[in-house]
């Protein structure tokens, strides 16, 4: 069961989009599973798909991690049941679109939780661990939203920015360790009716840099693998990343104007 012998991946927001994909991804090529999401979103059967279909083993926790002790809770648990995790994958993520001033308080709690708090502090638990083997990996999901600002999805774009200097900063903190960090930054991702949704409703350069959770996880796990520090799944995200680096900084304003001005 399982090529890698005892070790587990961890996978936050496991159970639909990208989280999903990536898990499918590694069971294909025989990693062990630890599945977490939240209660009623089918981790059970999910699973038990992985395990029989590829013949991994794979454990899940439904729990909430917009709650502060949820990460504690997740160590204890890999603790309790001897699950050694050498690949650790901030997944779970979540966006909402508003002006400031306007948003509900749950909303921006959600995002900052989900985004930056539950991140850091899994990274901040399991990091001791994941240094005690030969070679292990960390996995955070940002966004192409975290390269530029925009209106409407501000908070958003600042958390996916935080999530990227985070990883960047781990990286060269990390040099000397057993363990590779990575940031994956997409760009709009099919994960779900609602993404779909904005989508359509967003601008030309949104619609061309789509891509479904199934084409992102099979770009990130062999560059994961390899080490490489900022991952851009899409020639067309890849490319308005490289426009970016050279265009003015009015230019780029105007890119993001027309990726990311949905309808709210």
């Amino acid at each position: 069961m399982g090529k890698n012998g005892q070790y587990y991946t961890l996978i936050t927001g496991a159970s639909s989009g990208i989280g999903k994909a990536m898990a499918e991804e590694l069971a294909r090529i025989q990693r062990n599973l630890f599945l977490i999401g939240l209660p009623g979103t089918g981790l059970e059967s999910q699973c038990d798909n992985l395990s029989q279909k590829y013949k991994v083993y794979s454990r899940f926790l439904e729990i909430d991690l917009r709650n502060p002790d949820s990460p504690e809770k997740i160590l204890s648990f890999s603790q309790d049941n001897n699950l050694r995790i050498n690949m650790l994958i901030n997944n779970i993520g979540v966006g909402h679109v508003g002006n400031i001033g306007d948003f509900p308080a749950e909303e921006i709690n959600e995002m900052i939780m989900l985004n930056i708090y539950s991140t850091t502090h899994l990274t901040n638990l399991f990091l001791n661990e994941l240094k005690s083997y030969p070679e292990s990996y960390i996995l955070n999901m940002g966004s192409f939203a975290g390269f530029i600002p925009a209106a409407h999805k501000s908070i958003y774009m600042a958390s996916k920015a935080y999530v990227y200097y985070f990883s960047c900063g781990l990286s060269y903190e990390l040099k000397n360790s057993s363990v590779k960090v990575s940031v994956a930054m997409p760009g709009p991702v099919t994960s779900n009716k609602k993404m779909i949704d904005r989508i359509h409703n967003d601008g030309t350069f949104s619609r061309l840099m789509k891509l479904n959770p199934d084409e992102v996880a099979k770009y990130i796990i062999p560059r994961l693998f390899s080490g490489e520090k900022v991952i851009i799944p899409g020639l067309v995200t890849r490319t308005v990343y490289i426009l970016g680096l050279i265009l003015p900084y009015a230019a780029i304003l105007y890119i993001a104007k027309n990726v990311f001005a949905g309808k709210k």
